[in-house]
């Protein structure tokens, strides 16, 4: 009943501190790949976002994040984590600052350039990097995107996808274009 008091109490001394805080979690999905695997091209085909696509190494330089609608499921968050180069967990090129963005995804999904003849190599790249950087990665859910099968001849598509399915991955062959 006292709606408007009219009676106040002096505060006690507060305490003030600078605090960092880190986000954990910032998408569902995680697309890891080497620079121009077709990542954010798959990403921009994938959902509404916008990203910066270019034809030469290294043009997302900060994830990018996009929404996978589905009326059947709740919203993905999908990001578009810049490309990882050999030696990124020693912290070459930008290594540190990219592989952070992949600790904060529950899922990691490999974006793998098949029209590279060594699609193999470049998947152990990725993976050697992942591992060293943070072991507890390895646990992570894994999907394999194989993209660019536009430019492979179909037979090929095929046993290249069945490579990676007799390791133990889901597949999906993509065309992002």
């Amino acid at each position: 009943s006292n709606r408007t008091p009219r009676f106040a109490s002096k505060g006690k001394a507060g305490a003030e501190r600078w605090l960092a805080i880190e986000l954990k979690l910032i998408a569902d999905i995680g697309l890891v790949g080497l620079p121009n695997a077709g990542k954010s091209s798959l990403l921009g085909q994938l959902s509404a976002a916008h990203p910066k696509i270019g034809d030469y190494p290294f043009t997302t330089l900060e994830p990018q994040l996009g929404v996978i609608r589905n009326r059947y499921h709740d919203p993905y968050i999908i990001a578009d984590i810049p490309g990882l180069i050999e030696g990124a967990h020693q912290g070459s090129g930008l290594g540190h600052a990219f592989l952070k963005h992949v600790e904060r995804t529950s899922i990691i999904m490999h974006v793998i350039d098949i029209s590279d003849d060594r699609y193999q190599q470049n998947f152990q790249i990725i993976e050697h990097e992942l591992w060293q950087y943070r072991a507890e990665l390895k646990e992570r859910v894994k999907l394999v995107v194989l993209n660019k099968i536009d430019m492979v001849d179909p037979e090929m598509v095929l046993e290249i996808e069945q490579f990676f399915r007799n390791k133990g991955f889901l597949t999906s062959c993509v065309s992002a274009l």
